[in-house]
């Protein structure tokens, strides 16, 4: 009878799919596992430079760097208007590049759609970068790490070719943000599976020659070398 054919067909498909989906999460984790491999082994902490941080929720992960150092003033690098806290009041900010609609419709969890995270990770999508005002008193889940003059300037150059420009300033996405002292940016870049906010940190740190992961799609694997 022709509904068993269609019955038959049906679960042969189930079948297939479901190793295919098993197939790709092992892979994925494989690789995640040997992703967990350092590189910038040599790496040592600088007694003088500069002291960045490395923040993270269950999620994501961002830079947190201070607004103005003798060789960046990042202050000067945004708009005036960028933000509606003048940033004279904050000392640092947080910077974190990741999917555009998972960050720009996702204030809060209670807001997270699973269609959102769905397209996040299923196919490669647009990306932009959050700026965050912030102190170091705010700091929560907060990993420091002091780095050369040098290293700094390098991960600066990272974190600047990451931003769209226009008139050689970062462009701001309008009617964009969670509240008075954070705004989103257009961003350069694909995200997907393999290029996620987290892989753009540890991207990051091995820019600057710091110890870090070859491959760091998870917040976890962000911090796994780092100084403790």
């Amino acid at each position: 009878m022709k509904w068993r054919t269609y019955l038959s067909l049906a679960r042969r498909i189930a079948k297939r799919t479901f190793y295919v989906i098993a197939c790709s999460i092992g892979i994925y984790f494989a690789i995640v596992l040997v992703g967990l491999l350092p590189v910038n082994n040599d790496f040592l902490e600088s007694d003088q430079g500069v002291e960045i941080w490395v923040i993270s929720n269950a999620v994501h992960s961002d830079f947190v760097l201070p607004l103005e150092t003798e060789w960046m003033d990042w202050r000067e690098y945004f708009s005036s208007d960028s933000f509606t806290k003048p940033l004279s009041e904050m000392t640092h900010c947080a910077i974190g590049w990741g999917d555009r609609g998972f960050f720009v419709e996702t204030p809060t969890w209670a807001d997270l759609k699973i269609a959102t995270a769905v397209n996040a990770l299923a196919w490669p999508s647009g990306s932009c970068v959050h700026v965050d005002l912030t102190k170091i008193e705010h700091l929560q889940n907060a990993v420091s790490v002091r780095i050369s003059v040098q290293q700094y300037k390098d991960l600066v150059a990272y974190v600047q070719k990451s931003f769209r420009l226009e008139n050689g300033k970062p462009i701001r996405i309008a009617n964009a943000g969670y509240g008075d002292t954070d705004a989103f940016f257009e961003a350069r870049g694909t995200y997907h599976v393999f290029n996620t906010c987290n892989c753009w940190i540890g991207n990051g740190l091995q820019a600057a020659g710091v110890r870090t992961g070859w491959f760091t799609p998870l917040p976890k694997t962000v911090f796994l070398h780092l100084p403790k």
